[in-house]
C-alpha cells in the first residue's frame, strides 16, 4: 500500500499544485476616497462620481437643498437614501457596467427659473468615491443664496411659533390617510405664505421608545412617470424623547393638487408615518 502510495506522489502534487494556483484569490475591498469637486450650472456632468453597490457616497454640499432639489435618473440604479439640510447619501443599487453612467440633477430656482446642474455617477475598478465636498461654482451660489433667503422666512417663523401682526398666513388641514409604524402621527395642516408653503405633520413618540427623529422624507405623487423625492424636514427640537409631542416641518414643493404619499421616517425603513391623500 505504502510502495503505491509513493508511485502516485509524482502525480498527486502536480494536481494539488495546480488547484491551488486555480483558486481564486479574493476579491479586495474597494479604495475609499474623499475629494472635492465643483458645481457648475448647465445639462453636461460637472464631474463624475464613483459608486458601487454595499458602499455609501456621502456629498456635502455648502447650503442646505430646497425640497425636491436632488433628483437620481434611474433609481433602480443608483439610490437616493436621503437628504438632510446640505447631505446627500447615495449608493448603487446594482454594479454599473463599465461606460455606463447615472445622471444626478441638482435644481435650485432663481424666481420662477429652474437652475439646474449635474453630477455623474459612474463605476469605477477599485475605487468609490465615499465622501464628496460639492462647491458650488459662483453662479448656482446666488442661486441657492437667494432661494434660501425666499424659502426660509414661512419656516424660520413656524419653528419659532412666531406670528407678525398683518402676517396673512393661509392654513388648511389636508384630509390625509394616516398610518402609524412605531411612531404616532395625526393629520397634517398645510401653511402657505407669499408663495412659500409647509406641510406640519403632529406626531407622538410612544413611552418606552427609543428618541425619533425625522431624517428620511420621501414623496411620492400619482403624476404618470414621477419618481419619489427626497424632502427635509425640521422640528423645534432636536427630537422627540419618550413620551414627547411635536410637529415634524416640511418645506412643500411647487405641486398642490393631485395624489401624493408622504412617508416620515428615522430613517430606511425604520419607525416613522405614512401619509395619502388627493387635492384637486
Amino acid at each position: 500500500m505504502l510502495a503505491a502510495l509513493v508511485r502516485l506522489a509524482p502525480m498527486v502534487v502536480p494536481l494539488v499544485a495546480t488547484a491551488v494556483w486555480a483558486a481564486p484569490e479574493p476579491v479586495p475591498a474597494r479604495v475609499l476616497k474623499a475629494r472635492q469637486v465643483v458645481l457648475r450650472e448647465g445639462p453636461g456632468a460637472s464631474a463624475e462620481l464613483h459608486v458601487h453597490p454595499g458602499y455609501l457616497t456621502t456629498l456635502a454640499f455648502e447650503v442646505d437643498l430646497p425640497p425636491g432639489a436632488v433628483e437620481v435618473e434611474r433609481p433602480e440604479r443608483v439610490r437616493l437614501v436621503g437628504v438632510v439640510g446640505p447631505v446627500v447619501v447615495l449608493e448603487a443599487v446594482e454594479a454599473l457596467a463599465e461606460g455606463e453612467q447615472v445622471r444626478l440633477t441638482v435644481t435650485f430656482s432663481r424666481g420662477s427659473a429652474p437652475v439646474r446642474a449635474v453630477l455623474a455617477l459612474v463605476p469605477h475598478p477599485s475605487e468609490v468615491d465615499a465622501q464628496v465636498r460639492v462647491v458650488l461654482s459662483e453662479r448656482l451660489a446666488k442661486a441657492a443664496e437667494a432661494e434660501a433667503r425666499e424659502q426660509s422666512e414661512l419656516m424660520t417663523r413656524l419653528l419659532s411659533a412666531e406670528r407678525v401682526l398683518g402676517m396673512k398666513l393661509e392654513e388648511e388641514q389636508i384630509p390625509a390617510t394616516v398610518l402609524s409604524e412605531g411612531v404616532r402621527g395625526a393629520v397634517p395642516w398645510m401653511y402657505e405664505w407669499g408663495g412659500q408653503r409647509v406641510v406640519a405633520v403632529p406626531v407622538h413618540n410612544p413611552v418606552g421608545a427609543a428618541p425619533w427623529e425625522p431624517r428620511v422624507v420621501w414623496l411620492t405623487s400619482g403624476s404618470p412617470g414621477s419618481k419619489p423625492k427626497a424632502l427635509s424636514a425640521r422640528m423645534r427640537g432636536s427630537r422627540l424623547m419618550p413620551g414627547e409631542s411635536g410637529w415634524v416641518l416640511i418645506p412643500w414643493p411647487d405641486q398642490k393638487t393631485g395624489s401624493f404619499r408622504l412617508e416620515v421616517r428615522e430613517r430606511e425603513s425604520g419607525r416613522g408615518v405614512r401619509l395619502t391623500w388627493e387635492r384637486d
